[in-house]
């Protein structure tokens, strides 16, 4: 698909800061992003929002009331709905040009290579589900397609803690932490960029009604996800 004068309108400000050049890459990259909750879905966002042409959504979540304290896409109109649906419509509303291709499926072993695209120019992970955080991981080196992984942003309350390394070199994030190990069982130390948060975890750990939730701020996984997408943005431009 060419370029047409309303995109050139729509992102202008963009185009201002890093040139038309620039702004013809983001509109002509195709992106993976894996998981829009509270982190995803800011990720996305932005990523449409900086006039990235092709967005490919994998989430198989629907959005429930509990969401609405951190996630972009939760509304008191969208409870019920599938996640990729509403990123979808948010996506068109945003930039009507923007193609998304959506996928309401979990990832697992079994199906990770089936769901990656193989002609995307990066991905960004944003599951906290280990198994299929390692599969998609694992599928993506193997692949050879540059990613970021996003680590855990529960239970942390400061946004001065965000950093973006190397997987080998986190600290204090219990995700990180699962990751590393469960990692380096398969032989895989390091090698892939992930963005955490640099902080000792305070409060308890789960919900003892559900013995899975984690206590989240409304601000911390948006930092995470903005965060991500503006790696993937300056990869894509070739900074």
């Amino acid at each position: 698909m060419d370029i047409n004068q309303n995109y050139y309108e729509r992102f202008s400000r963009t185009s201002l800061l890093i040139g038309k050049e620039n702004l013809e890459k983001l509109f002509k990259s195709k992106v993976l992003v894996v998981g829009l909750g509270g982190v995803g879905s800011y990720a996305f966002e932005a990523l449409v929002r900086a006039g990235v042409g092709t967005v490919h959504i994998i989430d198989f979540d629907a959005i429930e009331i509990s969401n609405c304290n951190r996630q972009l896409l939760a509304l008191g109109s969208t409870i019920g709905i599938p996640k990729v649906d509403v990123a979808e419509k948010r996506a068109k509303d945003i930039n009507p040009d923007v193609i998304i291709n959506k996928n309401t499926i979990r990832i697992t072993p079994d199906n990770v290579h089936e769901l990656i695209p193989h002609d995307i120019d990066f991905a960004v992970d944003a599951i906290d589900d280990v198994d299929a955080k390692t599969s998609l991981i694992t599928t993506l080196l193997g692949s050879h397609i540059p990613f970021i992984s996003c680590m855990g942003a529960a239970h942390a309350c400061n946004p001065e803690s965000l950093r973006i390394s190397d997987i080998s070199k986190t600290q204090y994030c219990p995700l990180a932490r699962t990751m590393r190990k469960r990692l380096k069982n398969i032989g895989i130390a390091g090698g892939f960029m992930c963005v955490y948060f640099h902080e000792e975890r305070t409060g308890s750990i789960t919900n003892v009604s559900t013995n899975n939730t984690r206590g989240s701020l409304s601000y911390m996984p948006g930092i995470m996800g903005l965060a991500a997408a503006g790696y993937a943005i300056n990869f894509l431009m070739g900074r």
